[in-house]
C-alpha cells in the first residue's frame, strides 16, 4: 500500500459522508427529497469504502471508471447539499434551532465533499 494524496482524499470523502449520515440520523429527515440525499449518502459511503479497501489492497481500478465515480460524487454531493441548504435557510430558527443547525452543517459538509470529489477527479486526471 502506498500512502498518497488519492488515499487521503478517499479517507476524507468517506469521513465526511459518514459524518453527514450521523447528522441525518441524529436530527431526523433533513430534506423533503430523501431519495436523492439518502441515495447519495448511502451509495457513496459504500463506494468510497470499497475503493478505500481496494486502494489498501493495491487492487487496480481503471482510471476512467474511477474518474466517472468521482465526477458523479461531485455532482450528487453538491446537488444534495444545495437542496438541504435551500430547504433550511429560511426555516424558523426558534422552533427548530438544533435541527436547522444540523441541517445547514450537513448541507455544507455535502458541498465540501463535492469539492473533495472534484479534487479527486483532478488528481485522477493528472496521473
Amino acid at each position: 500500500m502506498e500512502f498518497n494524496n488519492r488515499l487521503l482524499l478517499k479517507i476524507i470523502e468517506l469521513g465526511i459522508a459518514i459524518a453527514c449520515i450521523v447528522l441525518w440520523e441524529t436530527s431526523g429527515a433533513l430534506s423533503t427529497r430523501p431519495m436523492i440525499v439518502c441515495g447519495t449518502l448511502g451509495g457513496f459511503t459504500v463506494i468510497c469504502g470499497v475503493l478505500l479497501v481496494g486502494h489498501i489492497l493495491n487492487s487496480i481500478v481503471e482510471k476512467r471508471l474511477n474518474a466517472l465515480i468521482a465526477i458523479m460524487g461531485c455532482i450528487l454531493f453538491v446537488t444534495s447539499g444545495a437542496l438541504i441548504i435551500d430547504e433550511w435557510h429560511d426555516a424558523n430558527e426558534f422552533l427548530n434551532k438544533d435541527r436547522k443547525r444540523n441541517a445547514l452543517a450537513a448541507g455544507s459538509l455535502m458541498i465540501i465533499n463535492g469539492a473533495v470529489f472534484l479534487l479527486d477527479t483532478l488528481s485522477i486526471s493528472r496521473t
